[in-house]
């Protein structure tokens, strides 16, 4: 059987010399215009930035302000500054990580390409070699060309990111206040960073109790903050500010025992001063700190 003068691995050479020819025309037009993009880019960024060249505040200026006990409005200024200019590096490196992508990618497709061939050509010579006889094929195998080789396919670049470590460590710090005796849950302490406001909240480890438990204490609150709004209660009768307290209305109903209706007595009032007062007004004095009183002893629903 006669072979063609062409052989597979030959034209598959040839099909890989034509796609290599067409993506570096190609890859050279993308890089152009994006170049072009980028220098328009930053030529439009060079000329708005001319007359406000950014600050280059960095995260340890920001860190040394901290140990050096500044205010917190300069802390916050340098950070903000310290954030811009951050940002304004991160641009910078993406706008190179866009050009690298595309050079990387004709790369990339130029290699996928060329084993994409190799593989065809492979996958062909093996057919041809199955319809002829061994010796044939070996024989064909030597005399039209050396097998071509797979080669590498590079791998895209990584996306620069900005690493949030530094920014965070320059954060304001504010401990979250919790009700431990009435939490229903279990938790251990906790951190949560705030990236909008710049700051980190430490949430205390809270233990979970049961509903009598937290039922007993605000009982026990309600009580406390009863008392002490009972021993601060004053009243005001004709001008006159008493205290009425229970003491106080201990005080009034002897004295209410002991006094005629004509008769007056000695009262300090609430500021100290001492007045004469008569039994009349003690009694209201007493009526009104005893409703007073009652208003305090019920929860409001």
């Amino acid at each position: 059987m006669e072979l063609n003068d062409q052989s597979p691995a030959n034209a598959a050479d040839i099909a890989a010399s034509t796609s290599e020819q067409a993506v570096q025309i190609e890859t050279t037009e993308i890089m152009a215009q994006h170049l072009s993009s980028l220098d328009s880019a930053n030529s439009r960024d060079e000329s708005e930035n001319e007359e406000a060249p950014l600050a280059q505040v960095t995260y340890e200026n920001v860190l040394t302000k901290m140990a050096l006990r500044h205010s917190q409005s300069e802390i916050d200024a340098a950070l903000t500054q310290a954030i811009a200019f951050e940002q304004a590096k991160h641009v910078e490196a993406y706008q190179q990580w866009e050009l690298e992508v595309v050079i990387a990618q004709a790369k990339r497709d130029d290699a996928l390409a060329h084993n994409a061939t190799v593989i065809a050509a492979e996958s062909m010579a093996e057919s041809m070699a199955e319809s002829m006889a061994e010796s044939t094929a070996e024989s064909s195998a030597e005399n039209n060309g050396v097998e071509a080789a797979l080669v590498d396919v590079p791998e895209l670049p990584q996306q620069p990111k900005i690493d949030m470590t530094l920014r965070r460590s320059c954060y304001r710090t504010e401990y979250v206040e919790v009700d431990l005796e009435l939490t229903t849950q279990t938790q251990v302490q906790r951190k949560e960073y705030d990236d909008e406001a710049h700051v980190l909240r430490i949430y205390p480890a809270t233990q979970a109790h049961s509903a009598e438990y937290i039922a007993q204490v605000q009982r026990a609150r309600f009580k406390a903050s009863r008392a002490r709004k009972v021993a601060q209660q004053t009243v005001i009768v004709e001008g006159m500010e008493f205290d009425a307290d229970e003491l106080s209305q201990q005080r009034m109903a002897r004295a209410l025992l002991l006094m005629d209706d004509a008769q007056t007595t000695m009262w300090v009032l609430a500021n100290n001063d001492v007045v004469q007062v008569s039994k009349k007004q003690l009694f209201e004095v007493c009526k009104f700190a005893g409703e007073q009183q009652s208003a305090l002893w019920v929860p409001a629903s």
